[in-house]
């Protein structure tokens, strides 16, 4: 049965690992010498992608090296040069390590970047960083390129498998600062966006990524009435309130489904 709140919209693929455990698939290979091979070869998961794009499925796929995410995008323009001319809007998850390039071929061919601020938290960053050992870290979780390519960036928060809800994630995109503990200094404070352009990326542009960017993601009339109150401004307050901040309501197009008053 299909209703706005159940559907399925399309599927997903795991083209590698990750780069903590050196099993990510990277166009070079890892500190140690090692490499890993994708879970889905090209010559493998292009046909998959193809009937699912037919479908008129979105495709996500999970690609967090270089070379996974090379091999998504062949994978994704190849659909689109074999099937009809329609609106497309797949995605790759996390991208977390994407080689120079690769934001302005996203966004040429109008895929979403889907990517959560929790993995560039400080706190775990180090081993991360160790397994690469090279210049490649500098090019962490480069949030901004996508901006600046012009690709849609749709902000997530990995549940249930990070550690991070909603508004912690949103002090990590703001600030580059831990939100596991304080005493890390901020890595890559370059790469930090404006907090009301993390807010958006994690509602308007979710919303889009996804195909409902005319319906929901955005406090405007005609819209859905979707939306949190916190007790605190993290505007007035800081990014830093965000940590301490508590959700006093919450409403669902127009209702409220959660009242913290009324427990």
């Amino acid at each position: 049965m299909r209703s706005p709140w159940l559907r399925v919209v399309g599927i997903k693929l795991v083209v590698d690992g990750v780069i903590d455990a050196c099993t990510a698939a990277m166009r070079h290979p890892y500190s140690n010498g090692s490499n890993a091979e994708p879970i889905w070869p090209l010559a493998d998961v292009k046909p998959v992608v193809a009937a699912a794009d037919a479908a008129g499925l979105q495709v996500a796929l999970h690609a967090i090296g270089d070379l996974a995410s090379d091999i998504a995008l062949d994978a994704l323009e190849h659909a689109a040069e074999v099937n009809e001319p329609r609106a497309r809007r797949h995605r790759i998850e996390h991208l977390e390590y994407a080689a120079p390039g690769t934001a302005e071929r996203m966004a040429r061919l109008g895929v979403t970047a889907s990517m959560q601020p929790v993995h560039a938290d400080p706190a775990i960053f180090d081993n991360w960083a160790a397994m690469l050992g090279d210049e490649r870290v500098d090019r962490a979780f480069a949030w901004p390129e996508y901006v600046e390519a012009g690709a849609l960036l749709a902000f997530s928060t990995d549940a249930p498998t990070a550690p991070h809800e909603a508004l912690p994630n949103m002090y990590i995109a703001a600030t580059r600062k831990s939100a596991l503990d304080g005493s890390f200094a901020p890595r890559h404070p370059q790469y930090a966006l404006p907090l009301e352009q993390a807010l958006a990326h994690a509602t308007r542009d979710a919303a889009a990524s996804v195909g409902d960017g005319g319906t929901r993601g955005r406090l405007e009339a005609g819209l859905a009435a979707d939306f949190a109150i916190v007790d605190v401004d993290p505007f007035a307050a800081g990014p830093e309130s965000l940590l301490t901040a508590r959700v006093v309501r919450t409403v669902v197009a127009g209702e409220t489904v959660y009242d913290a008053d009324a427990l």
